[in-house]
């Protein structure tokens, strides 16, 4: 394992966190917040010495392989929260573990959280620190899409169907372009929330951190709203937004034309098709509450916009929470793209079957790439192991003494790192109620439903098998 290229881009990737740190610690000096200003001056120290020494490795990009990758992806998802967590435990708001799991938790935008009780209590600091966790990790999140899980020899991520230009052969010079665009198309982003929700009458804070959360797609958040129809139908258009493929909005600034967007359109199809079903199997629910409803659903969100009752189609919010976003956004989700290589490998065996001379259309979203046999098994198993991901966490968690159905739905939002609020579960979820034992296996849990457990199997297969 190439440990010294590992620490190198670890370190790249701790700028993240050296600027939120300078953040924070401007937040606190302009607002007077002295308590506990110095956790965020220790986590910047900590974060630079980290970059200053990383900057320093030498290594040869030519061994950089691909189960080094995947073990910078899976490191990244370890190590980075730990350094994150720093003011929570650091400040004495938590004990280490529930500290780990708060950050793990916004950094994966899962958005579950152990101060559901107190967060009325929190510092405006620590809230802001809290909300920016979700950002750095969507930032994350879209660089290993790309660099690793999406690689054409890996193809966890089935991006080639949307890629128009070609990688150079070293990973430091796309790391480098990755990492500045990816920032730039986040911050254009978070500008574009920041402006929309200056419509509503929410405080400063609330619309610099639900901003925050939006672009995400996370679920934390500090207060409840009251929000008006207008408000709500701001927050569908944000939220649905942040699901399109993240470099859209740099293809429509001219900055940045890597990809193609044939997947936008079929994502928008889809939240057209839940929504008409919404609106046919509910009555008296304003459509604004549906459109916020299925929005935070679709972006794995999670969070409660509406005080409607969604009991009734819940199933449908879970299905569209399958779904989930673009390719290369914050979204987790199954993804539409690998729906339709499912279906478009399915059609074509059977229609080979019925007319062994016909000649079928094996690509998605217009592309040149084919549709390939391994294409199809990697989306196949990657569902069985979802499966198994919703089974297996269903029964740890039964053992909380929490009911089937919601353990059950809890396990499945998990899996796509969708907040268990109370639009999906009878009773919200608090994680600050259970055992220690499962708050180590949900971390587990949260970090493999980002890296993906077939990435765990790519890894023994590049390292030991080939």
């Amino acid at each position: 394992m190439n440990i010294k290229a590992i620490l190198y881009f670890l370190g790249k990737l701790n700028l993240l966190i050296v600027f939120f740190s300078i953040i924070n610690l401007i937040y606190c000096l302009y607002f007077n917040f002295n308590l506990n200003i110095h956790v965020y001056l220790i986590t910047l120290i900590f974060s630079l010495i980290f970059f200053y020494l990383s900057k320093k490795i030498k290594f040869n990009e030519e061994n950089l392989r691909s189960y080094n990758l995947i073990s910078l992806t899976i490191l990244g998802w370890i190590i980075l929260p730990l350094i994150i967590s720093i003011p929570f435990w650091l400040g004495g708001y938590e004990n280490f573990l529930n500290s780990y799991f708060e950050t793990l938790s916004g950094f994966t935008s899962f958005g579950a959280s152990v101060f559901i009780e107190k967060l009325n209590f929190l510092d405006s600091p620590l809230l802001l620190w809290r909300a920016s966790t979700q950002l750095m990790g969507a930032i994350f999140f879209v660089i290993t899409i790309i660099l690793v899980l999406g690689n054409k020899e890996i193809n966890l991520y089935p991006i080639k169907f949307i890629t128009k230009k070609k990688e150079t052969v070293y990973f430091s010079i796309n790391f480098e372009n990755i990492f500045n665009n990816t920032c730039y198309a986040f911050v254009i982003l978070f500008l574009i929330s920041l402006f929309f929700l200056n419509f509503t009458d929410l405080r400063i804070l609330d619309k610099f951190t639900l901003s925050l959360t939006i672009i995400s797609t996370g679920g934390f958040f500090i207060s409840d709203l009251v929000l008006s129809n207008s408000d709500k139908l701001i927050i569908s258009f944000l939220l649905i937004l942040s699901s399109l493929n993240i470099f859209l909005i740099l293809g429509l600034f001219k900055i940045n034309n890597t990809y193609t967007f044939f997947e936008d359109r079929y994502f928008l199809l889809a939240y057209i098709f839940f929504f008409i079903t919404l609106v046919f199997f509910t009555n008296n629910i304003h459509y604004s509450d549906l459109l916020v409803l299925l929005s935070s659903s679709i972006s794995n969100s999670g969070l409660n916009f509406s005080n409607s009752d969604s009991n009734n189609f819940v199933f449908i919010l879970i299905s569209a929470s399958f779904l989930g976003g673009c390719l290369i956004s914050s979204t987790s989700g199954f993804k539409v793209s690998r729906i339709l290589i499912i279906f478009n490998k399915i059609y074509s065996e059977l229609i080979k079957l019925l007319t062994p001379s016909a000649v079928v259309n094996s690509t998605i979203f217009k592309s040149n790439e084919k549709i390939k046999s391994k294409d199809f098994y990697s989306c196949s198993l990657l569902l069985f192991f979802y499966i198994l991901m919703f089974v297996i966490y269903s029964f740890i968690l039964t053992l909380e003494n929490i009911k089937f159905e919601d353990s059950f739905l809890t396990a499945v939002l998990l899996t796509f790192n969708t907040l268990p609020s109370n639009i999906f579960v009878s009773e919200d979820i608090n994680f600050n109620n259970f055992s220690n034992l499962t708050i180590i296996f949900t971390c587990i849990m949260l970090i493999l439903s980002k890296v993906t457990p077939l990435s765990i199997i790519a890894l023994v297969k590049y390292r030991f098998l080939k």
